[in-house]
């Protein structure tokens, strides 16, 4: 889902219907608190007006209903851990 974001810029929201890292240990980040072992995952990725950005991912925090986009999407997302750096569109 594409939504508008701040300032010019755009949010992408992509849910699996698996978990990353369900079938092997490639997705296991380092958080400092256990996030929550959902059976899919919610990926948010947050571009400015050029296009350039970062993301994260439910791995490390929870997920909420985001009632105005009639979505789910990262809770808190400015408080989780940065997965995706350098994020840009093409």
């Amino acid at each position: 889902m594409r939504l508008p974001g701040e300032a010019g810029g755009e949010r992408i929201l992509l849910i699996t219907e698996r978990r990353l890292g369900a079938f092997n240990d490639l997705w296991k980040p380092v958080a400092p608190s256990p996030a929550p072992n959902y059976e899919f995952s919610v990926i948010e990725l947050r571009l400015n007006s050029k296009g350039e950005g970062e993301g994260k991912i439910s791995l490390t925090g929870k997920v909420a209903v985001d009632g105005p986009a009639k979505t789910i999407a990262l809770e808190n997302y400015s408080e989780s851990s940065v997965i995706l750096k350098n994020v840009k569109r093409k």
